[in-house]
C-alpha cells in the first residue's frame, strides 16, 4: 500500500512542480484546487500505466494548456509546455533526481521514508531552479513577452524545435536506456573524431536561448520605457497647449461678453427695446453654440487622475480631432487607473483608440466616443466609434492574424485578449451594430 502511495505521491508532486513552472512562465493564475486535481490525476495515471508514464510525461502540460488556452498559437503551446518539461527533466538528470523517480516507480518500497526522500528530491529541484533564476538574473515575467516581437520568431522556432527533439526523441531514448543519463555520438572528419554530447548540446541551447531572450527583452523594454516617457511628456505638453488655447478662447469670450453686456445695459437704461432685441439676436442668441465643439470635450480629461492614461488619451483624441473625427469625452467625476498593471492598461487603451480612429475615418460620419466612469467598485471604459459597415463580425477579430481590415492585421486585439487573460476581475464586451462599434471594458477592484 505504501509502495503505491509513494508512486502516486512522487509523480503527483513532480507534475505539480512542472505545473508551477508552467504557471510562472505563461502567467496563468492557477488555483490550489487545480493543482491538486490535475496532479492527483497524473499520480493515479502513473500507477495505472506503469513505466509508460515516463514516456507520456511530455504531453501532460499540452493537455493542461489546451484546456486553459484553446486559442493559443502552436508556437505558444510548444514553448510554454516544453519549456517547463525540458528544463525540469534536464535539471533532474543533472542532479540525479530523475534516477530516484525511475527507481521508485520500478521498485516501490514499502517505507514511509521513501515518501520523505521523494519530497526532498523535489525540494532540491526547486532550490536548483531558484538558484538558476537568481544567479543568471532571468526575469521570467519577460519571457512571455517574446511572442509580441517579430525579431524573436526565428529563435523561438529554433528553441521549440530543439525542445521538441529533446522531449520526443532524446527523452524517449534515455527512458528506454534505463539508468543511462548521457547520450552522445561521434563524427569522423578526415583524421579527426568529434564527440557530440546531445544532452550537453541541449543544455547549452536551452540556457543560451533563455539568457538571450532575457537580455534582449530587458533591452527592448528599457527602450520602450524611455520612448514611453518621452511620448508621455510630449502628450502632456500637447494636452497643456490644448487646454491653454481653450483658456485663451474663454478669456477672449469673457472680454467680448463684457462689452456686449455694457451695450445691453445702456440700451435697457434708454428703454430702447429695438437695440436690446438687436443685441440679443446678433450677439447673445446662439453664443453658447461655440462651446458645443468637441474640442472642449477633451478638457473633461481633467477628471482623469492618472498622468500616463491622460497623456495617451489626450494625444490620441487630439490626433482624431485633427483627422476630422467628432469627439465625445465623458469622465463625469474624479477617477484613477484600474487595479491592473499600468503598462497593460496603457497598451489596451492604445490598441482600442488606434483601431477606433482608423475605423472612424472610413465612416460616412466619423465620430468617436470615450467614457470612463465608476460603477460600484468597478471602473468601466467604453470606446465607441462609427464604422463604414453596418455590422462587423466580432467572433474572430481577437484571434492572431484576424482582423476586419484583412489578413495579418489582428495582432493588437489578440494582445488585448492575452493581457486580459491575466486578470480574472476584468471583462470585455465587444459589440457592433447600426454602423457603430464599441469596446466596453469593466475591471473590478
Amino acid at each position: 500500500m505504501i509502495g503505491n502511495l509513494s508512486i502516486i505521491f512522487l509523480f503527483a508532486l513532480d507534475f505539480a512542480v512542472r505545473l508551477l513552472f508552467f504557471g510562472q512562465i505563461s502567467k496563468e493564475q492557477l488555483s490550489w484546487k487545480f493543482y491538486l486535481i490535475s496532479s492527483s490525476l497524473v499520480g493515479l495515471l502513473s500507477l495505472l500505466v506503469g513505466n509508460r508514464i515516463l514516456y507520456l510525461e511530455p504531453i501532460f502540460l499540452f493537455l493542461i494548456a489546451l484546456y486553459l488556452r484553446p486559442r493559443w498559437r502552436w508556437s505558444q503551446y510548444l514553448f510554454y509546455c516544453l519549456f517547463p518539461f525540458a528544463l525540469i527533466d534536464v535539471i533532474q538528470r543533472m542532479t540525479g533526481s530523475w534516477e530516484v523517480k525511475a527507481v521508485i516507480h520500478s521498485f516501490p518500497m514499502e517505507s514511509i521514508e521513501q515518501l520523505i526522500f521523494s519530497l526532498i528530491s523535489e525540494i532540491e529541484l526547486l532550490i536548483f531552479y531558484y538558484l538558476f533564476i537568481k544567479i543568471l538574473r532571468v526575469d521570467i515575467a519577460n519571457i512571455k513577452r517574446i511572442f509580441n516581437y517579430p525579431e524573436f520568431k526565428g529563435l523561438i522556432l529554433l528553441l521549440n524545435a530543439s525542445m521538441l527533439f529533446y522531449s520526443l526523441v532524446l527523452h524517449a531514448i534515455l527512458v528506454a536506456s534505463g539508468d543511462q543519463q548521457e547520450l552522445s555520438f561521434t563524427l569522423k572528419l578526415a583524421n579527426t573524431e568529434i564527440s557530440v554530447d546531445l544532452m550537453l548540446t541541449q543544455v547549452l541551447i536551452f540556457i543560451g536561448s533563455i539568457l538571450y531572450f532575457n537580455f534582449k527583452m530587458k533591452e527592448i523594454l528599457d527602450k520602450e520605457l524611455e520612448e514611453s516617457k518621452e511620448q508621455q511628456i510630449r502628450s502632456l505638453s500637447s494636452y497643456s497647449k490644448h487646454v491653454e488655447s481653450l483658456y485663451k478662447e474663454l478669456r477672449s469670450f469673457r472680454h467680448d461678453y463684457t462689452n456686449v453686456l455694457v451695450s445691453l445695459n445702456q440700451a435697457i437704461q434708454e428703454e430702447d427695446m429695438g437695440q436690446v432685441k438687436s443685441v440679443y439676436e446678433t450677439v447673445i442668441a446662439g453664443s453658447d453654440k461655440r462651446f458645443y465643439d468637441s474640442k472642449y470635450d477633451i478638457a473633461n480629461l481633467s477628471n482623469l487622475q492618472n498622468d500616463a492614461m491622460k497623456s495617451l488619451i489626450s494625444a490620441k483624441l487630439i490626433e482624431a480631432q485633427n483627422r476630422g473625427i467628432s469627439l465625445t469625452v465623458e469622465i463625469p467625476e474624479l477617477i484613477d487607473a484600474p487595479k491592473i498593471d499600468l503598462l497593460d492598461m496603457v497598451t489596451i487603451l492604445s490598441i482600442f483608440l488606434d483601431n477606433a480612429i482608423e475605423a472612424a475615418e472610413e465612416a460616412t460620419k466619423p465620430r468617436l466616443t470615450l467614457a470612463y466612469f465608476k460603477e460600484g467598485s468597478a471602473r468601466v471604459l467604453i470606446i465607441e466609434n462609427s464604422t463604414a459597415k453596418d455590422k462587423i463580425a466580432t467572433k474572430d477579430i481577437f484571434k492572431y492574424g484576424q482582423s476586419s481590415k484583412g489578413a495579418d492585421r489582428g495582432i493588437g486585439l489578440a494582445n488585448v485578449r492575452e493581457i486580459l487573460g491575466k486578470y480574472p476581475q476584468a471583462s470585455l464586451a465587444t459589440r457592433s451594430r447600426n454602423y457603430l462599434f464599441s469596446q466596453e471594458l469593466k475591471i473590478d477592484d
